[in-house]
């Protein structure tokens, strides 16, 4: 089952051009645009009339024109013109979805329009700041959307699945994390004091020697995670607050169910620091993309071996304890909506 009365991630802003786009959210079949004046807006993707996919259409002015026999629709779903006759059914209407555009994303609620809340998008402001660079992407994988979540709440499983990108010291494996409740979510992070960098971050940082680390992931529900995360040179007060001698970067992870076995991913680094180096953004976004690429690997392994998202007939260790309270709040927030 899904939260339905939530934001969920439809597109990057900077995808959504002068086409129609066909994306599946929470098994409902969508066509997400963008008009000639810029707004961005979303519609079922089947047509009133023929129930042709209205992402076979094309954009016209503020409209979005079926591809097969012209009817015209604005971004509230009503049918405004039929070629060839002068009067518009009364019921000739497709069922529309609000959306919104914040942090160079495009938001859309897939639930009751009427409880659509702003103020519930997540705050990830360094995404349309200018003084962070980002580097964003997108995966489509073939897992429910509960795993990606808590492998994202899972800072442990990088000593492992990670080798060749984030993992760099042994110790790694053997530091534990602090899991806690903070309003509207989880959060689970980890010091790691005096390691060998990782690969990714020895790149980008330019670390010669030893560095502190930090690991803080944080998930908004229904499926969004944000973690800080850097290194700085061993014994310079980073734990302490003094980030001056390292590397600070945000890793954003907004996570859409497609169907109960697939997802949509869209995962972007910001950072603060060589804001205007092409050759920095693209050996992070291709660092990223190859170390998301490596847990997309192994969450469709888990899920060949899975129920949807289930974690029946499992056990639970405790670097699990995020994943947990992240999965106990969600499921309570569906089921009070579904009572409802």
């Amino acid at each position: 089952m899904f939260l339905r009365n939530a934001w969920y991630s439809a597109i990057w802003s900077a995808d959504l051009k002068d086409k129609p786009v066909a994306r599946t959210f929470l098994n409902e079949k969508v066509v997400v645009f963008r008009t000639e004046s810029g707004t961005a807006a979303a519609l079922e993707d089947r047509c009133c009339h023929r129930a042709a996919p209205l992402s076979r259409g094309e954009i016209r002015g503020e409209h979005l024109v079926c591809g097969y026999h012209g009817l015209q629709f604005d971004v509230t779903g009503r049918c405004v013109e039929v070629p060839g006759q002068e009067q518009v059914p009364r019921n000739a209407q497709v069922r529309y979805y609000p959306v919104l555009e914040k942090w160079n994303v495009v938001w859309i609620w897939m639930g009751d329009p009427t409880k659509a809340d702003p103020s519930k998008i997540p705050d990830l402001p360094w995404l349309d700041d200018p003084h962070w660079a980002t580097t964003p992407g997108y995966l489509h994988v073939k897992s429910n959307y509960q795993f990606i979540i808590d492998n994202l709440l899972d800072v442990t499983h990088v000593s492992y699945v990670h080798k060749s990108t984030l993992a760099g010291d042994p110790r790694e494996a053997t530091i534990p994390t602090r899991t806690e409740r903070i309003p509207g979510g989880v959060r689970v992070g980890r010091w790691m004091l005096d390691l060998i960098p990782p690969p990714l971050f020895s790149k980008a940082g330019n670390f010669n020697g030893r560095v502190d680390r930090w690991q803080f992931a944080t998930w908004h529900p229904p499926a969004a995670v944000y973690l800080d995360v850097g290194c700085a040179k061993a014994g310079t007060g980073a734990p302490e607050g003094n980030r001056s001698q390292g590397i600070s970067m945000w890793s954003n992870h907004l996570i859409t169910p497609e169907t109960d076995v697939t997802s949509h991913y869209m995962f972007c680094f910001a950072r603060n620091f060589s804001l205007e180096d092409v050759q920095m953004s693209s050996l992070i976004f291709e660092g990223s993309r190859a170390t998301f690429l490596e847990d997309a690997d192994m969450l469709e392994a888990v899920q060949a071996n899975s129920n949807g998202g289930s974690l029946e007939g499992l056990i639970h260790i405790n670097a699990d304890s995020a994943q947990l309270q992240a999965r106990r709040m969600l499921s309570a927030m569906i089921e009070t909506e579904t009572s409802q």
